[in-house]
């Protein structure tokens, strides 16, 4: 994957570039009118001071920092979004420069003489032992945003060639209910019914179908959060809901989830008492700040302790599948890119549907003994961004 790098349009580059110096130089002018000054719109320092001095806005939602100045980070604006317009503004400011500085305008410079860009992989920097990427980090094109999205338009196959992508689908949440013994995730998902919806039913006590998009929202937002170990303020943080009512969604949760409870007691006593936590394959993780006398320190322990056995396991399957696709692909395809829970495969486009079953057959039968049917959605395209 190393060798084979991926084909960037630097067309593509160079008009995006343009289109996002337009919008920032339009948005800078909209945020001096908004202030009635120029300032330095990336300077901390001088944006609280017009934020929260010259405006007035409200500053019980940030602290002063050891400079002297009130926060201006991401979650600060995010409480401060309904109090004034220009919060809007410099929240696309930021992601435009982002965007610009650290990809449109970058990458260009790392492709090499055939418009290829090589990222390096690294086996042992995750501590779950997933892959990850450096020099550049092709795992963390934007993907979030609709303008951040846009850049992975960039990413073309060669003519005559398209993109093929195998995506597990909820892998971690799949090994949580094998590893957990779970028999209502493990029966939702051998039959292919939405867990969110289920878990939220089940909380409610009501049919699936009377399930709103909120009560949908936080059983998903529980269900991903207890794999990384999240708790009551967590969880209202990230929904909206009251310290109160996050408190009695979580109890309500592992009183139908008892299984997931007790392994997340489990892994906490293994990282406590054996000094490590371990995937279903074996990979160890020590885990000697489980010892700390520090609590917030031994807590991140556990929390890692919780984590790792799931998203390890889910490591070590994708690392597997990749190797066992791999000598059966056609001439001339190639694996590009792993984005954790996902394969890019670049091939001929008379090949892109042998190889999109070949993906998502050996994916999801890599490991038989997991109890949990796995599930892989298949896309192809002449960009990344079509995927």
């Amino acid at each position: 994957m190393e060798r084979a790098g991926i084909k960037i349009d630097p067309s593509f580059f160079a008009t995006f570039s343009s289109n996002l110096e337009g919008r920032i130089s339009d948005i800078e002018q909209t945020i001096y009118g908004y202030a009635d000054q120029e300032f330095n719109i990336s300077s901390p320092s001088q944006l609280s001071e017009i934020l929260f001095v010259k405006l007035g806005l409200p500053t019980n939602v940030t602290k002063k920092g050891k400079a002297g100045h009130y926060s201006t980070a991401v979650d600060v604006l995010d409480k401060l979004k309904d109090t004034h317009p220009i919060i809007d503004c410099i929240q696309n400011y930021r992601e435009y420069t982002k965007l610009k500085s650290t990809y449109v305008d970058t990458l260009p410079k790392l492709a090499d003489a055939h418009d290829r860009v090589h990222t390096t992989f690294n086996l042992t920097i995750a501590a779950t032992g997933r892959l990850s990427s450096i020099d550049p980090n092709l795992q963390n094109i934007p993907v979030r945003t609709e303008l951040g999205r846009e850049i992975r338009k960039g990413f073309i196959a060669e003519p005559g060639n398209v993109f093929v992508s195998a995506d597990y689908s909820q892998f971690e949440l799949r090994i949580a209910a094998a590893m957990s013994g779970d028999e209502g995730m493990i029966t939702a998902f051998n039959n292919d019914r939405d867990i969110h919806t289920e878990t939220a039913a089940l909380i409610q006590g009501i049919d699936p179908k009377d399930v709103t998009k909120e009560m949908r929202y936080a059983a998903k937002a529980v269900n991903f959060g207890i794999l990384y170990g999240q708790g009551t303020f967590g969880l209202a943080s990230g929904t909206g809901i009251s310290m109160v009512e996050a408190k009695d969604f979580i109890d309500k949760y592992f009183a139908v989830r008892p299984k997931l409870k007790d392994m997340i007691t489990k892994f906490r006593g293994q990282a406590d008492k054996r000094g490590y936590v371990e995937t279903l394959l074996g990979r160890r993780r020590p885990t000697p700040d489980a010892k700390s006398p520090a609590y917030m320190v031994r807590e991140g322990a556990f929390r890692a302790a919780v984590n790792m056995p799931i998203q390890g396991t889910a490591a070590d399957l994708t690392k597997m599948a990749m190797t066992a696709v791999n000598p059966l692909l056609p001439k001339g395809a190639t694996q590009l890119l792993q984005i954790h829970d996902s394969i890019l495969v670049e091939c001929h486009e008379a090949d892109a549907e042998a190889v999109g079953k070949l993906l998502k057959d050996t994916m999801e039968n890599i490991y038989p003994d997991l109890g949990v049917k796995l599930r892989v959605d298949v896309s192809t395209g002449k960009n990344w961004g079509e995927l």
